[in-house]
């Protein structure tokens, strides 16, 4: 089978695709054949050594593409879920990743893919939408009995942003987002408290005070929102870095916000998707033997799309 890989750390120089041996599934793994994976941000970064020791023991050739969406092609003795030909969507593994043709997961780590939700849509979800789903639950959602709250969301036109906002409407909140072009376009269908164009307005001009600004873009800093803030308001990074520091360190109603993709995060997701309570974005897809060339007009913005870049197989 095929699957893209490097073997150094580096832009899209580095990747190859190559000819490796099918995986075979553990007693309590499966191997799904991929139909669609979705393109992160994250991928650029543990390629390129941004996230540190993040992945720094993944075996090396490392493979890419983190989440995915196909058909169970075989199964372990002791899967008991799951059986060829059904159709799931979950987050790959470091030694098999899912830019590939084939993937082999635990059998825990997918979900079944809703009736009527096609793999490209379906792919979008396991980082995306569950980050989102977590973001929201740890940081947006008013507490019991508290009315009113207000939360801004920057970079909502992203892969999680625009499910963030999404879980954030429904879970009472009222739902600034804050994005550009026609991803601000997008938001405004999603029945939202209001959507700003970054370009030409922003939280402090709204006129409005936010007890949450989640920054999910990494554009932001605090100071940038402080006069947007209510009197206990606090503005929190998803991309805590060196420039952040002074005011993390210095200023109370700053805070560093980590959420992190998992199958809980995938279950809310599926049940919202479900329940037709949340849409999906793709917001473009691209064959997967040109994932080199997209990797590459991804990273140097040549990509226009709102919502994730999906890359299928047939």
């Amino acid at each position: 089978m095929k699957r893209l890989q490097y073997r150094h750390r580096g832009g899209p120089d580095v990747l190859e695709w190559a000819e490796v041996d099918e995986p075979t599934p553990g007693p309590k793994e499966i191997v799904v054949e991929v139909r669609a994976a979705s393109v992160n941000p994250t991928d650029i970064k543990m390629r390129t050594g941004e996230l540190g020791v993040a992945n720094m023991f993944e075996p090396s050739p490392r493979g890419m593409g983190l989440d995915f969406a196909g058909v169970v092609r075989a199964v372990g003795p002791e899967v008991s879920t799951l059986v060829p030909g059904d159709a799931v969507t979950g987050l790959s593994a470091p030694r098999s990743r899912s830019f590939a043709d084939l993937v082999k997961v635990k059998e825990g780590k997918v979900r079944r893919i809703p009736d009527g939700l096609g793999f490209a849509e379906a792919s979008t979800l396991p980082m995306g939408a569950a980050t989102g789903a977590k973001v929201v639950a740890k940081y947006l959602t008013p507490r019991h009995g508290q009315r009113g709250h207000r939360v801004a969301v920057l970079g909502a036109g992203g892969g999680i942003g625009l499910y963030a906002v999404q879980f954030a409407r429904d879970a009472g909140a009222l739902v600034t987002a804050v994005a550009g072009g026609p991803a601000a376009d997008t938001l405004r269908s999603f029945g939202l408290d209001e959507v700003l164009d970054y370009r030409t307005q922003t939280l402090a001009g709204s006129g409005r005070r936010f007890d949450t600004v989640i920054d999910l873009s990494d554009r932001y800093m605090y100071r940038d929102v402080e006069a947007a803030l209510s009197r206990k308001g606090c503005f929190r990074t998803m991309t805590p870095g060196p420039r952040h520091l002074g005011a993390l360190v210095s200023k109370r109603r700053a805070r560093p916000a980590f959420a992190i993709a998992d199958t809980s995060g995938l279950d809310r997701a599926i049940e919202s998707i479900v329940r037709k309570r949340l849409v999906t974005n793709v917001g473009a897809t691209f064959a997967m033997g040109d994932a080199i060339d997209v990797l590459r007009d991804y990273e140097e913005g040549r990509i226009k799309a709102v919502g994730k870049v999906v890359l299928t197989r047939p």
